[in-house]
């Protein structure tokens, strides 16, 4: 099938990569004229393993290609799909004005038969305000527009996995055209198993919201949980094991730490509020899960401040600064508003990380970035693990003591043993954990 992508961020650029590598051709669109020419030469934006790879396999095979200009791919294309940024609003609601606006310019450019993908995180009655704005745009096409709701479940860090294996497909349509549509798209997947599930647009634009709510309400639980372990001299850990034991709970998404991060849950949460405000319902449960995730930070700054007395003239050391491996992404990163904490109350705060070093001093400018995590703990008076990188856990930990100026570790990630690391002289702080109060 003939795929135009519009919009080249996580989502965009995976989707066209993606499809290409099913042997779709297509097109992936951004008005962004650097970017484009950045993709052209076969570099991306951000990082996310594996995508180069599969970039690159779609531009030998002439199935992938980049362009500026819609009115060269879109006359020609069996499905558009839609991939522009939902930033949240002042209020909280998605601000959905790059949504509106691709929707305006690809109508222009319109010739025939034609299904609009609404790709993008949007809220619930979304699809009705596309279909408007096509209807209008185009009058002399309104028969032959169809309108789709195909949202994402991608992990970053793990986009190309989750692309060529997803858990499932969502399709929301309103008519036999758009689903036989999404069905030849993604046959590749589905004749191998993947299962495809299919909808009411409604539905499906729903269903997006609730999945990102319940999974940050899965680690806020686990955080509210850690407060209650410390204060019992239970193991959160241990406790989570047991509930993720049971086949109703699982065990993903139950980790205590420094809470979660980045674009998709913060603005999701608060969008899928501001839905449910609109839609006349009051979900105050929503706005708890966001309170109990700022509180993550908050101790996380006690345990360190508790660890070193005073934090003036300290220096920190924070081991990873993206809001989870795998990927530089920093937006929304418990990293960073724990820096940012720590820097106010007069520390020095020196960060390492294997891929999001310049993106976070970019964020944190009073924030200094080591070349590896042994230069960031050297000299520390204390060391904070923020993200479970695998290479963190690797760390040669009797080295790590020699630079610290002060055995002092806060794991807010849980990824050491607790026992392990008092027996070779570390004081330990882990997240819902019993305290040990013996720093400075």
């Amino acid at each position: 099938m003939r795929v135009v992508v519009v919009g080249t961020g996580h989502v965009g650029l995976l989707t066209a990569a993606t499809l290409a590598s099913l042997d779709h051709d297509v097109v992936g669109l951004d008005e962004d004229e650097e970017k484009i020419g950045q993709l052209e030469h076969g570099v991306t934006p951000f990082y996310e393993p594996g995508l180069l790879d599969l970039m690159e396999d779609g531009s030998s095979s002439g199935h992938l290609r980049f362009e500026v200009e819609p009115a060269g791919a879109v006359p020609k294309a069996d499905i558009l799909f839609i991939c522009v940024g939902t930033p949240a609003r002042a209020s909280g609601e998605a601000n959905l004005a790059s949504v509106e606006r691709s929707a305006r310019s690809l109508a222009r450019h319109l010739s025939g038969p034609v299904v609009v993908v609404e790709k993008s995180t949007v809220p619930a009655g979304t699809a009705d305000r596309l279909w408007n704005v096509l209807r209008r745009e185009r009058q002399d096409l309104v028969d032959e527009i169809e309108v789709v709701s195909n949202p994402e479940f991608l992990r970053e860090g793990q986009g190309v996995e989750d692309s060529l294996r997803p858990s499932r497909i969502l399709v929301g349509a309103r008519s036999v055209r758009g689903f036989e549509a999404m069905r030849r798209l993604y046959e590749p997947l589905t004749s191998e198993g993947i299962r495809l599930i299919e909808t009411d647009i409604a539905t499906a634009e729903l269903a997006k919201h609730a999945c990102n709510a319940f999974l940050a309400l899965k680690v806020s639980y686990a955080n509210a949980l850690a407060r209650l372990c410390e204060r019992a001299g239970a193991d959160v850990t241990a406790v989570a094991d047991v509930m993720g034991s049971d086949p109703r709970i699982g065990r993903a998404y139950l980790d205590a730490g420094l809470g979660y991060g980045g674009y998709c849950f913060p603005k999701d949460l608060q969008a899928f509020e501001r839905l449910a405000a609109r839609l006349g319902y009051d979900f105050p449960l929503i706005r708890e899960v966001a309170r109990i995730n700022d509180e993550a930070v908050h101790a996380t700054v006690e345990k360190v401040k508790d660890a070193l007395w005073n934090l003036e003239d300290k220096r920190v050391a924070l081991l990873g600064l993206s809001f989870k491996p795998r990927t530089d992404d920093v937006r929304f990163s418990p990293a960073l508003a724990l820096a940012r904490r720590l820097l106010d109350e007069g520390a020095t705060v020196v960060g390492y990380d294997p891929e999001a070093g310049a993106n976070a001093k970019s964020e944190v400018p009073d924030l200094g970035v080591a070349a590896s995590a042994y230069d960031a703990i050297d000299g520390a008076h204390c060391m904070v693990v923020c993200t479970e990188w695998d290479e963190f856990r690797l760390l040669e930990l009797e080295r790590a003591k020699g630079l610290l100026a002060h055995p002092i570790v806060v794991d807010a990630r849980n990824l050491f043993d607790p026992a392990d690391m008092r027996a070779r002289g570390f004081v330990y702080y882990g997240m819902g954990r019993a305290v040990e109060h013996g720093g400075l």
